[in-house]
């Protein structure tokens, strides 16, 4: 009986892998023209998703651009995201962008990569945190950039050309082009 599920279930993931393969982005067109534009081979894997509030907010993705699986775009309040071209974002990368994000041509980005152009206020005791708003700036990345996992971008950030960002950096403050970035961490043996 287990080898028989087995078989079962091995089929239908076959049938949901190749139904996969042949979606379209056909509809988000129809739907969004003003919002979302997408240049030629646009890629996306497992549970893609674009989330989009009431506001004008918007997304434009260039040419030859992949995502891998589980990767989330997210605009609101007005946001312009844009995105280059050729460019590569792995598994679980997200992106939230509440005023304005720009991305440039050949970048990479490896997994869980997460960019945040802005954060919660916090002013007053008396009001939760969720009543204040948030804080938004900008991110500004240039051409030819690769970061590894699990880097974090945050708001009022642009980083040059060339630059190469190593993995589990928190990124806060601008970059000249050309730099390398690495977290630096110890190992100590007790």
């Amino acid at each position: 009986m287990l080898r028989f599920i087995f078989r079962i279930k091995r089929k239908i993931t076959s049938a949901v892998a190749s139904l996969h393969r042949s979606c379209k982005l056909i509809e988000w067109e129809a739907l969004y023209a003003t919002r979302f534009a997408a240049g030629a081979s646009f890629v996306f894997g497992k549970l893609f998703a674009i989330h989009y509030d009431a506001s004008a907010s918007n997304i434009t993705i260039g040419s030859d651009v992949q995502f891998r699986d589980f990767c989330q775009l997210r605009t609101g309040m007005n946001g312009k995201l844009t995105i280059g071209d050729r460019v590569f974002f792995n598994s679980h990368c997200s992106i939230t962008c509440f005023n304005s994000i720009t991305i440039g041509d050949d970048c990479q980005f490896g997994e869980g990569v997460k960019f945040y152009d802005h954060n919660h206020q916090y002013k007053s005791g008396e009001q939760t945190i969720n009543q204040q708003g948030y804080k938004t700036g900008t991110i500004s990345i240039g051409k030819n950039c690769w970061f590894g996992s699990d880097v974090i971008i945050l708001k009022d950030v642009e980083i040059g050309d060339n630059v190469i960002i190593g993995a589990g950096c928190i990124i806060h403050k601008s970059i000249p082009a050309g730099s390398v970035i690495v977290n630096k961490q110890e190992l100590v043996f007790l």
